[in-house]
């Protein structure tokens, strides 16, 4: 009989320190505008755990890398944009030119983060065009992939903003405030923007047809630099990786990069997983615990 009441009253304390647990989370996640619910340059993570994150896309490139994550055994999260350079309407989108490689990041298992409809810095936007900018977003990616769109509540402002090289609290605060009600901010580390953004090499660019020229020297220096930029500073501890999947360089190096840190002994995970494992709950249950 005791050995009963034992059990119960351990069953009890458990479920009274969960519960504190979880109200202490979700204090955390509604406290501050600034600094709304997710991962911010220097935070906590995981060890051995390398969170590969690609902007920008979809792109001509972008089934490209999915290849080497699906035969990698890897889901990453991709941060997409539906009509990167606005046109005067939205009918000949990204969204419906890259339907199929939309298709496949879903049905393969990885993230789709929402990075605005098209890439503005959002810290010299009023609110509601700051909201408009994630919704649009939302929108279009409803119309042109259907039932199977996510929600997309896992977030990146575009260049960081405001958050990378940090600017005033009010324009955190501004910010922050919006996308609390939208999804759970996902920045990346220090040291590990790949820098595969920062130009285009010879090689990286087509008109009417591709003219890919990976045997160019300036386009090898850059692979280079891209993998020395991630595996000299992946020390052991987790890191969150800048890519951008609008690169043919950054395809061409991700088999490399990834094997060297499978050998460094890291695992892989998506952002969604960063999100449970910091918050234990979903980012759709932040959104929620938000916004009810």
């Amino acid at each position: 009989m005791k050995s009963y009441k034992s059990i119960a009253i351990l069953f009890i304390i458990t479920s009274v320190s969960l519960f504190a647990c979880r109200m202490e989370k979700i204090i955390e996640v509604k406290s501050s505008d600034a600094h709304p619910a997710g991962y911010y340059r220097d935070d906590p993570l995981p060890d051995k755990t390398a969170y590969l994150t690609f902007d920008d896309g979809p792109s001509d490139w972008t089934d490209g890398i999915l290849d080497v994550l699906r035969k990698e055994n890897i889901k990453a999260t991709f941060f997409i944009c539906g009509d990167w350079a606005p046109k005067s309407n939205r009918i000949n989108n990204d969204f419906k030119k890259y339907h199929t490689s939309l298709l496949r990041m879903i049905r393969e298992g990885n993230v789709l983060g929402n990075h605005t409809i098209d890439h503005k810095n959002l810290a010299a936007l009023k609110p509601e065009e700051i909201r408009k900018q994630f919704a649009e977003n939302q929108e279009l990616l409803n119309k042109e992939i259907g039932f199977e769109a996510p929600q997309m509540t896992i977030v990146r402002p575009p260049f960081g903003s405001p958050w990378h090289n940090p600017q005033s609290f009010a324009a955190m605060s501004k910010v922050g405030k919006i996308i609390k009600s939208i999804g759970v901010i996902a920045m990346w580390s220090r040291h590990f923007d790949s820098s595969d953004s920062m130009e285009w090499v010879r090689g990286e660019w087509f008109e009417n047809g591709p003219r890919i020229y990976m045997g160019d020297k300036e386009f090898k220096e850059k692979m280079h630099r891209i993998y020395r930029r991630i595996i000299d500073w992946a020390n052991g501890k987790g890191i969150v990786i800048l890519f951008h999947d609008t690169h043919p360089t950054t395809m061409d190096i991700l088999p490399s990069i990834i094997n060297q840190l499978k050998r460094e002994g890291y695992h892989f995970a998506t952002m969604e997983d960063f999100v449970h494992w910091k918050y234990n709950m979903s980012s759709q249950e932040i959104v929620n615990e938000f916004t009810k």
